[in-house]
């Protein structure tokens, strides 16, 4: 559990015995389905395939498009350069990602799947990931814009703000990775 936070101590906090609005309630229910459906693939994943959501969701963007760089990978993944970095060092360390130098652009490095991470996409669960930039994306324009300015206003409210996005679920030090009839704990 995280520290204890005393009544007074945040802004607009709700006093004891005041109900939310229902309004807000509906709100906070909407982001605790999306956060749920989130953990529940990220758990399937863990138990399907040994991977964490973020790491079966970083396999199937390099599966529909590589070699890519890291920073490719990063838009692709809606996320930044050093929170992909990590997931990718993990999956290369397990074997399922390369690393190689570019042969058009010896600067340039790029990310490849292995035969063992092709082979583990094949019996991958679907990826909750994608269910929710598809969503996002189906927006119109003024809405999507609108529902990024209030979360950012939340955000800055409930001052969060300085807490760096990472990719869902993508907290554990080392990869759960498993093989067939056996497991591997890093």
């Amino acid at each position: 559990m995280g520290p204890q936070v005393s009544p007074g101590r945040l802004k607009g906090a709700i006093a004891p015995g005041v109900q939310p609005k229902p309004a807000v309630r509906e709100v906070l229910n909407s982001l605790r389905r999306i956060v749920r459906s989130l953990r529940v693939a990220s758990r399937t994943a863990e138990q399907r395939v040994g991977l964490s959501g973020a790491q079966l969701f970083v396999l199937q963007c390099l599966a529909r498009r590589s070699p890519c760089s890291v920073n490719e990978l990063a838009t692709r993944t809606a996320t930044d350069q050093s929170s992909v970095s990590v997931v990718v060092s993990r999956l290369v360390s397990a074997g399922y990602v390369r690393r190689a130098v570019s042969k058009a652009d010896r600067r340039r490095v790029e990310l490849t799947l292995t035969a063992a991470g092709r082979q583990l996409l094949a019996a991958a669960p679907e990826v909750a990931q994608d269910r929710l930039l598809s969503a996002l994306e189906s927006l119109s324009k003024p809405d999507l814009q609108a529902l990024s300015r209030i979360l950012a206003q939340v955000v800055e409210t409930a001052e969060v703000a300085g807490v760096t996005p990472a990719l869902f679920f993508e907290d554990a030090p080392t990869l759960v990775a498993r093989t067939r009839g056996s497991r591997r704990d890093d």
